[in-house]
């Protein structure tokens, strides 16, 4: 057994107080004057996580490592082969807008008109059909909606003059121009203009289709869509990454890309009118710009050939004979995401692997390291609560990413969102969400106690009293009690209450006090500041801490834990695991029960006494830290650890969260203990 002397016995029953109903306050709501005016988050990376990190292929090929390394690497058990990527793919450029519109530009020195089309024709072959209109260099053909109708008209910007074409059947236009698969001819580019985007288009053809309003009192939309081959077209405008990083990062990336747009490319989404959206809802085209980048774009020109070993095919990831849909992400929290965490469909070639070049603010120096701040109002319309109190990170991916995250109103409602829809709905970069450290603070004991406890039960119209100086081995028993009836405890002594206690019994409108110790360290005549005599006093009281207990024993259920009184001094270190049982606490001058202790148990048709096997923390979420040796009560639900923090302990509690990769908190607590030292662990 562990001895400590009277002050460190005293000091340590009361940190276990203090860290006891800081827990507590974690699981009820405070009231409205409490709410926080804002929220901060901290955490790495940026976007979900699943297969490849950007950065972590630009970190690798800056270590000298191929393309087909780094795409092996993120895909594990995966093959990288030749493939037939001669197919077509319909992109969704603009989706569901009111207007947009659409010029030609040429690349030399002359070319053809941009040719509109009724209908929707096929992409690659060319056809008889006579254009509905022709749109010279200079011109532009709008395309706008007028409650259920598709307008579609053609600016002359020399003459101002506005030509209008009659919507063809189906509502569905097709752009063709010079210099593509369809329209032999100069070559020549198509820029379109939706409010204030301005993309342009090389390769392929454009297609205008209205969606008729649902309801007489809703406007019609537009989609824009474009059809070109993935093989040496939609590849080449994809502005995924910078054209400047290392060759072997770009090809990478196009391995990614094509297996990615070959594996939408064999289903039609009739939403969006298309195979892929040109956003990050899949990949991130943005046309011609991508190629024409001055000084930049003709590298990644090559580094897509580079991935075409023969005309129509390009190197493909594959599982298994088959084109797997290659996710990728920007950057990581130091390890990639395992997709049936993120999405919940298991995948053997998307699981987590190392990332730790995403953590390396030379090679990642935006989202190495981020912090948001996100205000009362817009945290609480992601949750649809009122308001939030507190949020609580209930559960963590593999990766360490936010897996599940609780917040708290201060109705009492709760409302618990996937780390996916947590991210999107606050527009936070990743779930990669660093350990959030808690401070509770005050200038003394007594006004510790009451910031710890004034969170823990706001609506409680009772408190146990105890005097945690005088005697520490009750108070031990007090917490447990306390605990069990859902009260704050709080501190008294022999002369009275403090002023702090005091305001709180005040704020709270307490109308019953409950008093629990030995006569001596109680006030014989509790007095309250405001002159109240009419709150109702309760006293357990005994010669020493084993009368109090068996006392208090009646008042709760459950199989006691006997804790030997000749031995307080060595059981108060294990105290903390012992309150995670939720059992009552009850001292005993020797392993047999006193014959007082023996008839309760038989009252309550207990025959066998809980001496103190103690709980298994494997898998904490949460971890206390301390600066006394004792630690904490923590809910043997909740399964969290204490780490003690004192002096030169700072390192082993360092070491010990290390152990744990899914501890969402770490709370410390004690009014010497400065924050700074416990930077390194969040």
């Amino acid at each position: 057994m562990k001895m400590c002397n009277t002050n460190q016995f005293i000091n340590k029953i009361f940190s276990l107080f203090v860290v006891l109903f800081y827990l507590i306050s974690l699981t009820f709501p405070a009231e409205a004057a409490e709410l926080p005016e804002r929220f901060e988050f901290r955490g790495s990376g940026y976007g979900h996580g699943v297969g490849m990190s950007q950065f972590g292929a630009y970190g690798q090929a800056l270590e000298g490592k191929s393309a087909q390394e780094i795409v092996g690497y993120y895909y594990p058990g995966t093959t990288i082969e030749s493939v037939d990527d001669s197919q077509f793919v319909r992109v969704n450029i603009a989706d569901k807008v009111a207007t947009v519109g659409f010029s030609i530009e040429s690349l030399t020195n002359s070319t053809g008109p941009l040719q509109v089309f009724a209908g929707d024709l096929p992409p690659e072959q060319a056809t008889t059909q006579e254009p509905a209109s022709e749109v010279a260099v200079g011109d532009e053909v709008l395309f706008s909606t007028l409650g259920g109708t598709l307008i579609t008209s053609i600016l002359n910007n020399a003459t101002k003059q506005v030509t209008s074409l009659p919507s063809p059947e189906g509502n569905v236009w097709t752009l063709r121009w010079p210099g593509t698969l369809a329209y032999p001819g100069e070559a020549s580019v198509v820029k379109m203009r939706q409010g204030s985007i301005v993309r342009k288009y090389k390769y392929g053809q454009i297609q205008i289709r209205f969606l008729p309003p649902v309801a007489p009192a809703i406007q019609g939309s537009i989609i824009a869509t474009t059809t070109l081959r993935i093989h040496s077209e939609y590849l080449r405008g994809l502005g995924e990454v910078s054209s400047s990083w290392p060759a072997a990062a770009l090809q990478a990336q196009v391995i990614a890309a094509r297996s990615f747009a070959l594996s939408k490319a064999a289903t039609f989404r009739k939403s969006c009118d298309c195979h892929l959206y040109s956003s990050v809802k899949d990949q991130n085209f943005v046309g011609y710009s991508k190629e024409s980048e001055p000084g930049w774009g003709q590298k990644w020109v090559d580094a897509v050939t580079a991935t075409e070993p023969e005309p129509g095919k390009g190197l493909a990831v594959l599982y298994n004979g088959k084109v797997i849909t290659a996710y990728y992400a920007s950057s990581t929290g130091g390890l990639t995401q395992d997709v049936a965490e993120v999405w919940g469909s298991p995948t053997p070639y998307l699981i987590p692997v190392p990332d730790p070049w995403s953590l390396d603010p030379l090679i990642n120096p935006t989202y190495s390291s981020w912090v948001r701040q996100i205000n009362q109002s817009d945290f609480a319309a992601a949750f649809s609560l009122p308001d939030v109190m507190r949020y609580e990170i209930t559960s963590r991916t593999k990766a360490g990413g936010v897996k599940t995250i609780v917040a708290y109103s201060s109705s009492g409602k709760s409302t618990e969102l996937s780390g996916e829809q947590f991210r999107s709905l606050l527009k936070l970069p990743s779930t990669w969400i660093s350990r959030t450290v808690n401070r509770v603070s005050a200038q003394s004991a007594d006004e510790l106690a009451v910031a710890v406890s004034r969170s823990a039960w706001p609506s409680a119209k009772s408190a146990v009293l105890v005097n945690f100086q005088k005697d520490p081995a009750t108070s031990l028993t007090a917490l447990s009690y306390a605990n069990a009836m859902q009260l704050p405890i709080l501190n008294v002594t022999n002369k009275g209450l403090g002023k702090a206690t005091q305001v709180e019994l005040q704020r709270r409108k307490i109308n019953s006090v409950i008093l629990v110790g030995r006569p001596i360290d109680l006030p014989k005549n509790l007095k309250f500041g405001d002159g109240n005599s009419a709150i109702t006093q309760t006293r357990f009281t005994g010669r020493n801490e084993i009368e109090v207990s068996e006392k208090l024993l009646s008042q709760q259920r459950g199989e006691p834990v006997v804790l030997i009184s000749s031995e307080k001094s060595g059981m108060i270190d294990d105290a903390a695991r012992i309150l995670a049982s939720g059992r009552p606490i009850v001292w005993s001058r020797d392993y047999l029960p006193s014959s007082t202790l023996e008839k309760a148990l038989t009252d309550r048709n207990q025959s066998s006494i809980f001496y103190g096997d103690l709980p298994d923390f494997r898998f904490p979420t949460r971890i206390v830290i301390t600066k006394s040796s004792l630690a904490a009560f923590i809910s043997s639900s909740w399964q969290s650890p204490i780490v003690y923090a004192d002096g030169t302990e700072m390192d082993i509690a360092g070491t010990y969260v290390k152990k744990f990769p899914n501890v969402a908190s770490i709370t410390v607590i004690d009014k010497d203990l400065p924050l700074t030292p416990f930077q390194g662990l969040s």
